[in-house]
Formats: structure tokens, C-alpha cells, sequence
């Protein structure tokens, strides 16, 4: 029998994609859901029931906001869901605020912080770690000394603070495309990042969102990349009066991101048919091929909506739009 001397080399290949595929199959993250908010259940039965219930969703990470690691009742509260994450197998990821989101009782001591999830970890296996929301973002507060988050990361020497990070507690980064100075938070904070958690601001547009995933996986190293899926409106976009996001460009997004990201978070409204539906047919090649369908109808609708539109769509106000 021939054998061939790309036999070898392809077939590393294909265990290769098999391996990144799967990957990309096994996140799915739940991002401060109003519905279930996990940590405000005081009976720890019933907190670990309504993790299970979760579980058996398809969601297997959870995010949750923490604004100060010395507040008694912060730290009591985190341990309790840390204790029963453990007993039932859910992965629990801390959401830090950056200036332009947290207020004056705000804990920004880094070092502090670093400490503090390292001990997490070494008593709580469900503690995968966590993440500082809008890292490359614009701060909008009139209370704030820095236009960038990332300028006051800077400023109070963050990077100090997470060479400190045992290296089992994972940094996940939000970044948005149309965020900036992105090249700082990839020369300063790259080698301290296990993973990235990219967002849009401009949601209601899923044209480029193939190509943004790759060119930013591809500048963080190709780091695993968790998308942020948005079933609702966020509040920006309710100010100039947008309908929620349709169901087709909900599966459109997931169509996208579910074949060039490798996780999916899906933001605060966690029970909605459209992502129900996504978390029981992920694997269904019949459900993948609807939604891909779906991807393809969105994409064509935007691009015929452009050229109906040339003026509304390179206004000034629809840029603003994409930038809230």
C-alpha cells in the first residue's frame, strides 16, 4: 500500500479543526441574567437547584458582578455561590466595573483584587476567574479623571497587579470592535490575558461580524474568543427607540459566532425562545443549516437597507449608533 506524505500532516489537520470545534461548542456563558441571578438566593438548596436547572439550559459559565472584595457581605455571599458551584459543576466568572461603569463604592485596588482571586481559586474549583467589563471603552461619567478605561489601567498600574495572577485564575478582557486604543491593551495586557470576551456596539449590524471575530482572535495571538450575544436591548439603543433585536438577527448572530468565536455569552435575558432553542440544537446540523439561512437573509436585508439608505447610513447619527 502507497503512503501518501500528507497523509500524516492532514490528518493532524483534521484533529486539529475537530479539536477547535469542540471547543467552541462547550462555552456558553450567562452574563448577569435579571431573570436567575444566581448569588441573590439565599436558600443554598435552592441555589443549587437553580444552578442545575441552568446546567441542564446548556449554559455552563456565569457572570456576575462584584464591586468590592472587602465588603463582608460581598465576600460572604461570593463563597456561598463559589460552594455550591463546586457541588454541581458550574464555572463562575467575576465581573470587575471599570471607571466609566462602577461608582465610589468601587474597589479598584488591583493588587487587592489579584489576592483575592488567587485564594479563590486554590479553595473553589468552580472559580474560572474574571473580567473587567468595557476595557477598551469610553467613560461618558462627568466623575471620572480618564476619557479611557484603559488610560486609568494604566495610570493604576494594572499590569503590576495581574503579574501577581496565579496563572489557573483566567483574565477575560471585554473588548469591543469599535472600541479604541487597542494596541495599548495588546502591548500592555496580552501576556496576562487567557482569553478575550469581544463585543459590538453596534449589534443591530452582523455584515462584518465574521471578519471582526478573525482579525481580533488573530491579534490577541488566537486566545480563545468569547462573543457577547445580545437577545434584548441594551439601554443605549432604547433611548433613540429601537425595537428589541429580531429573531432573525439573533440567529444570525449565533450562526456567526457559534462558527468563528469560541464561546457564546448571552447577555442578561437568558430565556428567550431564540436562545433556548439555540442551546438545544447547537450540534443540530438541520438547526446550524436554519440558522445559517437566517445569516444569509440578515445579511442580504442589511446590505439592500444601505443602499436604500446612503445618507441615513453614513450619517453621523447612525455612526453614533454603532459607537453607544
Amino acid at each position: 500500500m502507497q503512503v501518501y506524505p500528507y497523509t500524516n500532516t492532514h490528518l493532524l489537520e483534521q484533529q486539529q479543526v475537530h479539536a477547535q470545534e469542540e471547543r467552541r461548542k462547550s462555552t456558553f456563558g450567562a452574563w448577569a441574567p435579571y431573570q436567575k441571578p444566581l448569588e441573590d438566593i439565599l436558600d443554598t438548596e435552592k441555589q443549587r437547584e437553580a444552578m442545575k436547572a441552568l446546567l441542564a439550559t446548556g449554559f455552563n459559565e456565569y457572570y456576575y458582578v462584584m464591586t468590592d472584595f472587602e465588603n463582608s457581605y460581598a465576600r460572604e455571599m461570593t463563597e456561598k455561590l463559589l460552594t455550591s458551584a463546586d457541588e454541581v459543576g458550574l464555572h463562575i466568572l467575576i465581573i470587575l466595573l471599570p471607571p466609566s461603569e462602577g461608582g465610589p463604592n468601587t474597589n479598584y485596588d488591583w493588587k487587592g483584587w489579584v489576592h483575592y482571586f488567587n485564594t479563590l481559586k486554590n479553595e473553589h474549583e468552580s472559580f474560572k476567574g474574571f473580567t473587567i467589563d468595557d476595557f477598551n471603552w469610553i467613560s461618558t461619567r462627568n466623575d471620572t479623571k480618564f476619557r479611557m478605561n484603559v488610560d486609568y489601567m494604566k495610570y493604576s498600574d494594572l499590569s503590576d497587579a495581574l503579574s501577581g495572577k496565579n496563572e489557573n485564575v483566567h483574565f477575560f478582557p471585554v473588548m469591543y470592535f469599535e472600541g479604541e486604543m487597542t494596541d495599548t491593551v495588546i502591548n500592555e495586557y496580552n501576556k496576562f490575558i487567557d482569553g478575550v470576551i469581544m463585543a459590538s456596539a453596534c449589534y443591530y449590524n452582523i455584515t462584518n461580524l465574521r471578519s471582526n471575530l478573525l482579525a481580533f482572535s488573530e491579534m490577541f495571538d488566537n486566545k480563545p474568543i468569547r462573543y457577547v450575544v445580545y437577545p434584548t436591548i441594551t439601554y443605549n439603543y432604547s433611548r433613540y427607540n429601537y425595537s428589541p433585536p429580531s429573531e432573525q438577527l439573533i440567529m444570525a448572530t449565533l450562526s456567526i459566532a457559534s462558527k468563528n468565536a469560541d464561546g457564546i455569552i448571552m447577555w442578561t435575558k437568558i430565556d428567550g425562545r431564540v436562545v433556548l432553542e439555540y442551546l438545544s440544537n447547537h450540534d443540530d446540523p438541520k438547526y446550524l443549516s436554519k440558522i445559517s439561512t437566517m445569516e444569509k437573509i440578515q445579511i442580504r436585508d442589511e446590505k439592500i437597507w444601505k443602499q436604500a439608505n446612503p445618507t441615513l447610513a453614513n450619517s453621523a447619527l447612525f455612526q453614533t449608533h454603532c459607537h453607544l
